[in-house]
C-alpha cells in the first residue's frame, strides 16, 4: 500500500462513494418505477444505468475503507460511468438549446430541465478530484 493511500484516505473515499451510490440508487429506482413529479423523469434505461453505477460505487466502499485497491477500482469505475452519462445528458441539453436557437423548439431548456444524472455527475466531481490526486501520486 502506498503512503498516500492510507486508511484515512480510504475512509474518505468510502464515504464519498457511499453517498454517490445511495443517490444513484435512489434516483435509479425512482426512474424505473415512474419518476417523481417533474424533477425525475420515468426512464427505464436511465434507471438501469444508475443502478449499475450505484452498484459500482457501493461495491467499492468496503474495499476502499479497508485500504484495498479493489475498492478503489470500483470507485473509479463508478466515476467513469457517472462522467459518461452526466456529459451525455449535458450534451443532450445543449442540443435542445441549439434546437431552440435554430427555431425548431418552442422553449429554451432551463437549468432545472437537466436530468438527474447530470446533477449526480456534479456531485461526483469532488470525489473524482480526490481520486485523481491519489492516482497521480501512486508509483506505477
Amino acid at each position: 500500500m502506498d503512503a498516500d493511500y492510507s486508511k484515512e484516505t480510504g475512509r474518505i473515499l468510502g464515504i464519498g462513494a457511499s453517498i454517490l451510490g445511495a443517490a444513484a440508487l435512489a434516483v435509479g429506482l425512482l426512474e424505473i418505477f415512474g419518476g417523481w413529479g417533474g424533477a425525475i423523469p420515468e426512464d427505464q434505461f436511465g434507471g438501469l444505468v444508475l443502478m449499475v453505477t450505484a452498484a459500482a460505487y457501493l461495491l467499492g466502499v468496503k474495499g476502499a475503507v479497508s485500504g484495498r485497491y479493489e475498492g478503489l477500482s470500483f470507485i473509479v469505475g463508478g466515476l467513469f460511468l457517472t462522467a459518461v452519462f452526466g456529459v451525455l445528458y449535458l450534451l443532450t441539453a445543449g442540443a435542445e438549446a441549439l434546437m431552440y436557437l435554430l427555431g425548431e423548439a418552442e422553449a429554451f431548456p432551463g437549468i432545472f430541465d437537466l436530468r438527474p444524472e447530470f446533477w449526480i455527475f456534479l456531485l461526483s466531481l469532488p470525489l473524482a478530484r480526490r481520486v485523481r490526486r491519489l492516482l497521480a501520486g501512486m508509483a506505477w
